[in-house]
């Protein structure tokens, strides 16, 4: 996978996904000095259809320090039937209860991927 820098505007980051469905990241952290947060391309295989792969790291110095374990959020609108996957750590947990209570999925992984079914 290639990584590519994403810059805050306004204090969110826009993770460009596939087939146009972006995510607004929002950390809980407004001090965007300490993170550096990067939008990842490639296909992890699954039955799930995998669209925005993201990391969010510390920053020492302006460079890569760990992973991050601030919190931060993004919306999501599913449609009828669909449900919402993250992946961290080797394995995909189903958040559509989350988003359908709150509207939005909120962690604190470092380096998820985000996907749909169907």
């Amino acid at each position: 996978m290639s990584a590519k820098p994403v810059t805050p505007d306004n204090g969110k980051y826009t993770i460009h996904g596939k087939d146009n469905r972006n995510l607004e990241l929002t950390l809980d952290d407004p001090d965007s000095k300490k993170y550096i947060v990067e939008e990842l391309d490639g296909d992890d295989p699954e039955n799930i259809n995998w669209f925005a792969c993201f990391s969010v790291y510390d920053s020492r110095n302006d460079n890569k320090n760990g992973y991050a374990k601030v919190k931060y959020s993004f919306p999501v609108t599913l449609s009828e039937g669909q449900r919402f996957f993250v992946a961290y750590n080797r394995q995909a947990y189903d958040v559509t209860d989350e988003i359908k209570k709150n509207g939005k999925v909120t962690l604190s992984e470092g380096d998820p991927a985000t996907g749909s079914v169907p």
